[in-house]
């Protein structure tokens, strides 16, 4: 049976096929500015602009000097860099994958595998179409691939432009049809970590210039007035003809000067204390706080100087949304990574729960994911919950048999009543455990 490209009738197999165009068309957000630190400054008014602007020029040149998007796709890109040689430039598309929820990797006809980092794609699921963007600075010229699911690939290339600048999408010229490839394509279940992210890297970005710019902006005195009487003013009337009676008026300036109160009562006059320096940093505090609530990444890893250091169980329960969002990360993964390493004949040097050899992508002998059976889970045990139920819900990642080696999990002297810790009582029931299995928010993982 033909595959979905190959039914397409073409006049000129050197012709683009309208999945290609779409593909070299299409322009998606790759938060590649975010990652490396250029990035532009959001979230502001025209004359907030125009006063940076005009305090700071350069400013659009600069790095921000706190990039929680890198640190961030950092921790989490490190947590699944796979341990076989073959898979090692897996880790050149993590970044992308994290930020953008799906990467591709093509195996070529001479068994070489490629993990590009520009690239575009498209799939419903099943069938999956990509443009690979690459540059060879040797022959001077840039390439577009497009490799599908069919396993054909068809290359494009143009000059490099003069400038060294980014290719534009115009004037490739077709050079060669190659079949037998293979395209695998790598999904997160989450869409990944680019907008969210970047959202609040701009909040964060517009903290910090804030910060600089507070003692300019507002440092200055603000004065209000007592004792004035303005008259009535009704916005539904039309105006009153003659020179205007109100007593005070706000005047707007252009650009990013400020707002000027003018009245023609008499005084007293008063002042305002502007906002300090300590209020603006409370305020960038908070907003790196969401941070650990949008990514599952426990605080102290962004405030490493703040407060006593976590340890023990305490670090345990900080780090379990995390550990959990890894796992299920790994999952989403796993399937495809299987066909890739079985494609490059990776190695079987582990087993799975039945004995079978199995593929050991991830080394989990330091791995935190092996330490988050925590206070909760070691409660829970002693209420009478399955230790199975425990591992795979609550804590998936734990190997029990590591606890049993050491001993088994602590023990209760007796059954413990839920209502009532400490107090003599009875054990979970079976409904009681298949009630809490059922609570969407007592599941760690989908």
């Amino acid at each position: 049976m033909a595959t979905p490209l190959a039914a397409i009738e073409q006049t000129n197999s050197s012709a683009l096929l309208p999945i290609e165009a779409y593909l070299l068309g299409r322009d998606s957000q790759t938060y590649g500015t975010y990652y490396n630190g250029k990035m532009s400054y959001t979230l502001h008014g025209k004359a907030w602009e125009d006063y940076v602007a005009e305090a700071f020029p350069e400013l659009k040149n600069m790095q921000t000097s706190e990039n929680i998007y890198k640190s961030v796709i950092d921790l989490y890109a490190e947590n699944l860099v796979p341990q076989p040689d073959q898979l090692r430039g897996f880790s050149n598309v993590l970044v992308p994958l994290l930020s953008r929820g799906e990467c591709p990797v093509v195996v070529d006809s001479a068994g070489t595998p490629h993990f590009p980092e520009h690239y575009e794609m498209v799939s419903d699921g099943r069938f999956t179409v990509a443009a690979i963007f690459t540059r060879n600075l040797e022959l001077m010229q840039d390439f577009v691939t497009f490799a599908s699911s069919d396993g054909r690939t068809r290359l494009y290339s143009k000059d490099v432009p003069a400038d060294l600048t980014a290719a534009t999408k115009e004037g490739y010229q077709f050079v060669e049809e190659t079949p037998g490839n293979a395209l695998f394509r790598f999904a997160l279940d989450d869409k990944g970590f680019g907008g969210s992210l970047a959202a609040l890297q701009d909040r964060i970005n517009h903290s910090i210039i804030d910060q600089t710019v507070v003692a300019e902006m507002y440092a200055r005195p603000f004065w209000y007035l007592l004792n004035v009487e303005l008259p009535v003013s009704n916005p539904y009337m039309p105006a009153a003809a003659g020179p205007e009676t109100e007593a005070m008026r706000e005047h707007k300036g252009d650009g990013a000067s400020g707002r000027i109160f003018t009245t023609s009562s008499e005084g007293p006059f008063g002042q305002l204390d502007p906002p300090t320096i300590s209020d603006m940093i409370a305020y960038h505090d908070s907003i790196v706080d969401k941070v650990s609530q949008s990514t599952g990444i426990p605080q102290f890893y962004f405030k490493p100087g703040s407060g006593t250091p976590p340890t023990g169980v305490a670090l345990k329960v900080l780090s379990k949304r995390f550990n959990n969002k890894v796992a299920r990360i790994r999952e989403d993964l796993e399937p495809v990574l299987e066909e890739l390493a079985a494609l490059l004949g990776v190695e079987k040097t582990g087993e799975d729960s039945d004995g079978k050899p199995a593929y050991e992508f991830w080394n989990t002998e330091d791995d935190l994911l092996q330490e988050s059976l925590d206070a909760h889970g070691i409660s829970l045990s002693q209420m009478g919950y399955p230790l199975e139920y425990i591992a795979s819900v609550v804590t998936p990642g734990v190997d029990l048999d590591d606890y049993e080696e050491e001993g088994g999990l602590p023990s209760a002297p007796g059954p413990v009543d839920m209502t009532a810790m400490g107090q003599p009582g009875l054990p979970a029931t079976p409904g009681q455990v298949q009630a809490y299995a059922s609570d969407p928010g007592q599941r760690a993982k989908a």
